[in-house]
């Protein structure tokens, strides 16, 4: 029988190194995903919730598609320019954990 995709995952991020990259991205994969869902939520464009902020719009793409790398108090002013805060968990990196 095979291996399936997530014992390989299992078995990568027993690597320290690994696990710190897999984690980084995954990070901002979330953040991206939160950012987008609010301003959907919110009704506004990419160039609508960047002037509100005062920044560009390119950074709020960036922002949105996981390319950027927002420091803690960043996200914090972003959050609270929109009215909403940071609320911080952790969770299992694998699904079946999940559940």
């Amino acid at each position: 029988m095979g291996r399936t995709p997530t014992q390989d995952l299992i078995d990568r991020l027993g690597a320290p190194e690994y696990a710190k990259l897999y984690g980084a991205e995954d990070a901002k994969v979330e953040l991206a995903d939160t950012l987008w869902r609010l301003r959907i939520k919110l009704n506004l464009t990419q160039k609508g919730l960047a002037d509100k902020l005062g920044v560009s719009g390119q950074y709020i793409s960036k922002l949105e598609g996981g390319e950027a790398n927002p420091t803690i108090g960043t996200i914090g002013r972003i959050l609270a320019v929109l009215g909403y805060r940071l609320v911080t968990q952790i969770d299992s990196l694998l699904l079946e954990d999940k559940q």
